[in-house]
């Protein structure tokens, strides 16, 4: 029987949110081949062009996650997911000009629950991807989460991408990450050149994890 996460086709990364751009050398050097970014509502901890200018350079990837607090039930409705998705969509494509078919992650950043998700999560993704398909789906949805808030979306066709949080504490965190059915995994905190990455581990088992390594020519922000 084929192991689902064979060590051929996992990959070292990290994510930050932090500007990445300065330590990019530093990062490639160590044998990293990605690094995660955000787009959001607070400007400070937006990935910006010519951070992203500085990673390709030094031959690094480049994953995003949508997030402004995204870490309890409130911040989570299909209001909210309208918002976030018509933001993200401006980031990536007028902004970054991030390539189509890659993907944008949706932050779901606490131990949610099964009812959490039922009545607040799964109508925030459920209007994320009808927002997409106006737009003819230019970018995979995907979720950074917990494992119920992975399977769970996955499941529903809510998530062609998954991202499991390094809360190993959390709800289905073992299953989940043993199913291998991950795009990305993350890992724990690590400190280079002064600032403060979390390890991510990339499972190119599952094909495309939604990341790019250049830039496209921006066409379909309304």
């Amino acid at each position: 029987m084929t192991n689902p996460t064979s060590p051929k086709l996992l990959l070292p990364a990290l994510d930050t949110a932090s500007n990445a751009g300065n330590s990019a050398e530093t990062l490639a050097q160590d044998g990293y081949k990605a690094v995660g970014r955000y787009y959001s509502l607070h400007s400070w901890k937006q990935l910006t062009r010519a951070e992203a200018s500085e990673l390709f350079a030094a031959d690094l990837n480049i994953f995003v996650v949508y997030e402004d607090s995204n870490d309890a039930p409130s911040y989570f409705s299909s209001e909210i997911g309208i918002q976030q998705a018509l933001r993200a969509l401006y980031q990536a494509d007028a902004v970054i000009h991030q390539p189509r078919q890659t993907g944008i992650y949706f932050a779901v950043d606490y131990d949610a629950s099964s009812y959490d998700y039922t009545h607040y999560i799964r109508p925030y993704l459920r209007a994320i991807n009808d927002v997409f398909a106006s737009f003819g789906y230019p970018y995979h949805v995907g979720v950074y989460g917990n494992g119920l808030v992975c399977s769970c979306a996955k499941d529903d066709g809510l998530a062609n991408l998954t991202w499991l949080s390094q809360s190993t504490g959390y709800y289905d965190y073992q299953e989940y990450k043993q199913s291998g059915d991950w795009n990305i995994l993350q890992g724990p905190y690590v400190t280079i050149a002064g600032t403060q990455y979390d390890q991510d581990t990339l499972n190119l088992n599952r094909g495309s994890y939604g990341g790019f390594g250049s830039f496209a020519t921006p066409s379909c922000s309304k």
